[in-house]
């Protein structure tokens, strides 16, 4: 997949502009605060039919301007070209459109530009908070499944109704009694849609991890044992295949990727999941909040039998985290046949020249890629083919030589 071209107007500080880009590797050149992170953020938005910083709406238009639009010529797997666009406003409206035809949903978008993206915030990936890590599984996921998308939804939907409900308990705004039946019916909800979650995040997980394992190999190297697994809170999840149980710190082979859920496993887990939360349900009411589910969800992150999470240097957690992170184009690959675009912001930061080369050629072997530096020494010497480079000052992108 190759972003041919984009065109932008009234996004962030960029001077509204039309690019056409290099289909090999794309060089955005400048000084913090010019405008590098908005050009990758504008492109990479109709990815995820948001912002990847989490920004809002009003955030990303400029100031003194009432809307913002972005259009971008792409060309797929069997080179057929296709134009994405969106649009914002101030009033929160957010307009998509696929080759002339209205999406209306989000979820009915995400998916059709494949993209992998690597910000400054991505190191936090393998030490910062389990969060991070639920985040980083669930957009790998949803840009391979509709469905998983939607089913985090609605348990999202739920979880929020339940904690609504849960708040009033322990305000007193409810009573056990009058709330009960509705907290039956928010559990069944949760119940029915962490199965094909947790289940998704399992084989997620099991299939990324040897992808992460050979690529921290070849960045660092030396051979070294990354491995990557799901460790669910919701204890009848921790029998899915390729999870791990709390007693389990055991590495498992790089090829060692067990087997789906069966549908009467799945059966089995969502009533499993019930009974706990019906059994945990009198002490989430005492106290006032949800205690179980898979919003506590966590990723071991080890080398050998080290949790790089606590015990990691910063050159192994960087490398893990690259590692992850460049190991979901592997799975888009295997899973949909599509390389997907990658995004690379100041990733060569506090890496090594080899290490920092080593990742450049890796890259850009197989993806289009974008990199965004304040650092020209981070690409000085490397010329790949297909390059083109722009400096960005000012919101606005000047081709260099």
């Amino acid at each position: 997949m190759k972003i041919l071209s984009a065109r932008w107007t009234g996004f962030r500080n960029l001077a509204d502009q039309e690019v056409v880009f290099s289909p090999g590797v794309n060089l955005l050149l400048g000084q913090n605060g010019q405008g590098k992170t908005n050009v990758l953020e504008a492109l990479n938005f109709l990815a995820l039919g948001r912002s990847h910083r989490g920004a809002r709406t009003e955030e990303m238009i400029r100031f003194g301007s009432d809307t913002l639009h972005v259009t971008l010529e792409v060309a797929d797997e069997r080179e057929a070209a296709h134009r994405f666009e969106f649009g914002l406003d101030r009033s929160g409206s957010r307009r998509f459109r696929l080759d002339g035809e209205v999406i209306g949903r989000r979820s009915e978008l995400v998916g059709r530009l494949a993209t992998v993206f690597f910000w400054p915030e991505s190191v936090e990936l393998v030490r910062g908070g389990p969060e991070l890590r639920r985040r980083f599984a669930d957009q790998g996921l949803a840009g391979l499944d509709g469905d998983y998308l939607r089913s985090l939804a609605a348990y999202q939907r739920a979880l929020r109704q339940k904690s609504h409900l849960l708040r009033d308990l322990r305000r007193g705004r409810r009573s056990l009694a009058s709330a009960e039946q509705e907290l039956v019916a928010w559990n069944r909800d949760l119940a029915r849609h962490a199965v094909p979650l947790g289940c998704g995040r399992a084989d997620w997980a099991a299939t990324l991890a040897p992808w992460a394992a050979a690529g921290y190999d070849d960045l660092s190297g030396q051979a070294a044992a990354l491995a990557f697994e799901y460790r669910p809170r919701l204890k009848p999840l921790t029998g899915l295949p390729g999870a791990a149980s709390a007693a389990d710190r055991s590495v498992r082979p790089a090829a060692d990727h067990p087997p789906a859920a069966s549908d009467a496993d799945k059966v089995h887990f969502q009533a499993e999941i019930l009974a706990e939360f019906d059994y945990i349900g009198p002490e989430e009411a005492r106290r006032g909040r949800p205690l179980t589910g898979l919003q506590f969800d966590d990723f071991d992150v080890r080398l050998g039998d080290r949790d790089l999470r606590v015990y990691g240097s910063q050159g192994e957690t960087r490398t893990a985290a690259i590692a992850l992170i460049l190991a979901q184009s592997d799975v888009v690959y295997q899973r949909r046949r599509v390389r997907p675009v990658l995004f690379l912001d100041d990733i060569f930061s506090e890496l090594d020249r080899e290490r920092a080369r080593r990742l450049q050629e890796r890259c850009a072997r197989d993806h289009q890629i974008f990199i965004a530096s304040a650092r020209a020494d981070d690409v000085a010497g490397w010329s790949p083919q297909d390059r083109r480079q722009w400096r960005v000052e000012d919101g606005r992108l000047t081709e260099l030589p």
